[in-house]
């Protein structure tokens, strides 16, 4: 599973992926570094939490839309935990008031199960304009504003990775 974590102003990709072992132990992937971690829980939202050999006791209250409220010795913190997909969609652009030509690039690797428009066609902000695969997961592919769908890039059952362009909207 990869999220992104919000914390302090910076976001973070992190990717946990469950130890075999039938435990609760995890390696969590953030960029370039593999951190495992093992909990147990304690009482009512405290988890007793072992991360690379080092102890720790926190406690983890939900505020509601992906936000948490942490304490541990160290103190309280918020953190905000999004799925990477709502991340990139809400981040891909600045601004959707933008004019002129904008580029749609596919989020993460994928594959396009289908298109919901043909090149010329003329879209309101939020219509479909292709379905991607991507994680076992079907997303939607909305257009970010109203505009005219200029190029496909893509066709139904492409293969796409991160980053390759999938339409154009003017």
């Amino acid at each position: 599973m990869e999220l992104i974590v919000r914390h302090r102003g910076e976001s973070v990709k992190v990717a946990i992926e469950r130890r075999h072992d039938g435990g609760s132990c995890y390696e969590l992937e953030l960029g370039d570094r593999v951190v495992t971690v093992d909990w147990r829980r304690v009482g009512p939202g405290v988890r007793s939490v072992l991360v690379e050999g080092r102890q720790h006791e926190v406690a983890v209250r939900p505020l509601g839309d992906g936000v948490y409220e942490v304490a541990a010795a160290h103190g309280r913190e918020r953190v905000e935990v999004m799925e990477l997909l709502a991340y990139l969609a809400a981040t891909s652009h600045e601004t959707t008031e933008t004019r002129g030509v904008d580029q749609v690039d596919a989020y993460m690797p994928g594959r396009v199960v289908s298109l919901l428009v043909e090149e010329g066609t003329e879209v309101a902000a939020g219509q479909g304009v292709l379905v991607l695969e991507a994680m076992k997961m079907e997303n939607e592919i909305q257009a970010e504003r109203a505009g005219t769908v200029r190029t496909l890039f893509v066709e139904a059952g492409q293969a796409v990775e991160g980053g390759d362009p999938l339409y154009e909207i003017e």
